[in-house]
C-alpha cells in the first residue's frame, strides 16, 4: 500500500518539503527502490523521496520517524547484501541521487567537500584538472555507486592496495540523525573551523563509516586529497597453482608496492572471456588514450590492448593484475620491476591489457553485474588476514567441487575475485552466475539495447535454491576462518558473531542515536 493510503498526513507533509516531483509513490517506483541486486524484499516501500539539500533530509527524516515509519538511505542502489532494503511496508526509501555537488574542493588544505550522492566518476572527473584525487578513489561500480553509498558499505577497489577501504580516506562526515538533528564530525564539529582533520576526540567519523546507513543519513562527506602520481605502469602473470597465486598477491601487498591488485580464478577468468572482446569497447580504448601523458603514446597503448583483446589469458589459469604508480619513472620501474620478481618464482607474465584498461576508465559498466549472456549475477565476500588466504581459498573452492554435480545440473557458476586491503587484509569474493528472469532492478539500471541482445531465462526456482544453499555455506566457512566483512547489510551474521561486550555497545549506541529503531531497522542485526 503506497504513503497516500496508508498515511496520507505524512504524504501532505512530504509533499510540502519536496514538492511532488520528489516523491515517488507509483508501484513500480515502490519495488524498484526495495530491490537490490540480488534480491527483491517482501514488503515495498511505501514511498520514495528525492531530497536536495541536508536540510530537505532532515526535515524528511523527521516527518517520517515522527510518523513511525523507517526511513533507508539508498544511493546507486549497486549493493547485494539487502542493507537498502525495507524489513516493514511502513518505510521511507530516501533517494539521495540529487545531493551529488562537489561542494569544495581545497588543494591547500588538500581536501574536498562532497555530497554523498555524487558518484565516484563524476567526483574523480571534477578533481582530475586539478590533478589530486582521493587516496581511494572508488569501486568497480563507480558509474553509478555513490560516495555515501561506499562509506556506508565500506568499498574497495581504486587504491585499496595501499590506502585500505573508502573509509580511511574520510576526514569528516555531516550525519542527519533519527530526529532531523544534523551532526558533523572530526574538525567539521569546532564552530568556524574547516573539516581538514579527523582525529579531534574519539573519532565519530568512524562510528557512521559501515554502518550500512544504520545509525544516521549521510549528506556530505570530507575526503583526503592526494597528488595524482604522475607515473604509471601495468603488469598482468598467470598461474596454474591457486596457493602460489594467492601467496605472490600477498607478499606484493605486505611490500606495498601497487595501488590496485585484483585476481580472478579459472572459473571468473573464463566468464569474463565470454564477454565482448576489449577490442570491440571503443570507450575503453578512449580511456587508454586519454589517460596517457601524450597522445602518440596514448594511441601505441591503445593499439597495443585491441591487438591483444583478451586472447592472452588462459582458459585454466589464474590470473593477477597490477597497476603501479610513483612520482618518476625509475620509482614505478624499480616497484615494478620488485612485482616481477614475486611473481615470476612461480608465475608467467602476460599482456597487461586489464589493469591498462581499467587505469584509463576506471569504472566498470554496470554490464558487469549481470552475467555474460543474460544470467542473474551476485558475489558474496569476506575478508581474511593475508597469511590465511592460500588455505581458505583452497577451503572454498572445496566446497565448490562437493557440489558440482549440482551446479551443472541447474546451470550454476561460481568464480572467485580477488583482491587485497592494506599490507592485511586479502579480500575473497567469489561471484555466482544462475538462469532466472531479468528484474525491474536489471531493466531500470541497464541500457534495453544491451539487454535486449541477452537471452532471457525462465525462473529456475531449484537454481536460486542452490545460490541460496551455497551462500550460506560460504558465510557460514567466512565466520569459521574468522573473516570480516564489508557491506554488511543484512545478510552477514555481524551480532551472531560480536562479542557480547562489543555488541551492547554498539546497540546502546543505536539507541542513544535512534531511539525509536526507524533507521534501516535490522542492518547490522540491530533489532
Amino acid at each position: 500500500m503506497g504513503i497516500q493510503q496508508s498515511h496520507p498526513d505524512l504524504h501532505r507533509a512530504l509533499e510540502g518539503i519536496l514538492g511532488a516531483e520528489h516523491l515517488l509513490t507509483t508501484d513500480e517506483d515502490r519495488e524498484f527502490y526495495s530491490q537490490d541486486i540480488y534480491r527483491t524484499a517482501d514488503d515495498h516501500v511505501a514511498a520514495v523521496v528525492r531530497p536536495g539539500t541536508t536540510d530537505e533530509v532532515s526535515k524528511v527524516v523527521a516527518a517520517a520517524t515522527n510518523a513511525g515509519l523507517s526511513v533507508i538511505a539508498r544511493g546507486g542502489g549497486s549493493s547485494y547484501t539487502g542493507g537498502l532494503l525495507p524489513d516493514r511496508p511502513d518505510s521511507v526509501a530516501i533517494d539521495t541521487k540529487r545531493l551529488d555537488r562537489v561542494v569544495e574542493i581545497n588543494t591547500d588544505d588538500m581536501y574536498v567537500v562532497v555530497e554523498v550522492g555524487c558518484t565516484w566518476q563524476e567526483l574523480h572527473q571534477a578533481l582530475k584538472p586539478h590533478g589530486v584525487r582521493s587516496p581511494f578513489w572508488g569501486p568497480a561500480s563507480g558509474g553509478t555507486a555513490t560516495v555515501g553509498g561506499s562509506l556506508s558499505q565500506n568499498a574497495i577497489l581504486h587504491g585499496s592496495a595501499l590506502h585500505g577501504a573508502s573509509g580511511e580516506s574520510v576526514l569528516g562526515l555531516e550525519v542527519v540523525l533519527a530526529d532531523g538533528s544534523i551532526v558533523p564530525t572530526g574538525s567539521w564539529s569546532t564552530v568556524g573551523g574547516k573539516p581538514f582533520f579527523r582525529h579531534y576526540g574519539p573519532d565519530l567519523t568512524g562510528l557512521f563509516l559501515g554502518d550500512t546507513g544504520a545509525l544516521g543519513i549521510k549528506t556530505r562527506a570530507v575526503l583526503r586529497l592526494m597528488r595524482i602520481p604522475p607515473s604509471a605502469r601495468f603488469a598482468s602473470f598467470e598461474f596454474k597453482d591457486g596457493t602460489q597465486f594467492a601467496e605472490a598477491m600477498g607478499e606484493i601487498a605486505r611490500s606495498r608496492l601497487v595501488s590496485m591488485c585484483f585476481g580472478m580464478d579459472p572459473v571468473l577468468q573464463h566468464q569474463r572471456m565470454k564477454r565482448t572482446s576489449l577490442t570491440q569497447d571503443v570507450k575503453a580504448l578512449k580511456g587508454v588514450v586519454t589517460s596517457a601523458k601524450n597522445i602518440g603514446k596514448g594511441l601505441k597503448e591503445a593499439a597495443k590492448v585491441a591487438l591483444a583483446g583478451r586472447s592472452f589469458l588462459e582458459e585454466h589459469s589464474y590470473s593477477t593484475h597490477y597497476i603501479v604508480e610513483g612520482r618518476t619513472e625509475a620509482e614505478v620501474d624499480e616497484k615494478l620491476e620488485a612485482v616481477r620478481k614475486i611473481c615470476l618464482e612461480h608465475g608467467h607474465e602476460v599482456e597487461n591489457t586489464l589493469p591498462k584498461v581499467l587505469y584509463g576508465d576506471s569504472f566498470f559498466p554496470m554490464t558487469t553485474a549481470i552475467g555474460p549472456q543474460g544470467e542473474r549475477w551476485a558475489p558474496v565476500h569476506g575478508v581474511v588476514p593475508m597469511g590465511d588466504a592460500p588455505g581458505a581459498i583452497a577451503k572454498i573452492e572445496g566446497l565448490f567441487a562437493s557440489n558440482v554435480e549440482e551446479m551443472e545440473r541447474l546451470g550454476v557458476v561460481i568464480g572467485i575475485l580477488l583482491s587485497t586491503v592494506g599490507t592485511n587484509g586479502f579480500v575473497i569474493e567469489p561471484v555466482f552466475y544462475w538462469p532466472g528472469p531479468q528484474t525491474l532492478y536489471y531493466k531500470r539500471v541497464l541500457e534495453p539495447a544491451y539487454l535486449d541482445k541477452l537471452k532471457k531465462f525462465e525462473h529456475s526456482p531449484d537454481a536460486e535454491a542452490l545460490v541460496a544453499e551455497i551462500r550460506t555455506k560460504l558465510i557460514a566457512i567466512f565466520q569459521e576462518l574468522g573473516a570480516a566483512h564489508l557491506q554488511v547489510g543484512k545478510t552477514y551474521p555481524y551480532r551472531q558473531g560480536r562479542n557480547p561486550n562489543t555488541w551492547n555497545l554498539l546497540d546502546a549506541i543505536k539507541t542513544a542515536v535512534d531511539p525509536k529503531r526507524l533507521v534501516n531497522p535490522k542492518s547490522l542485526g540491530l533489532d
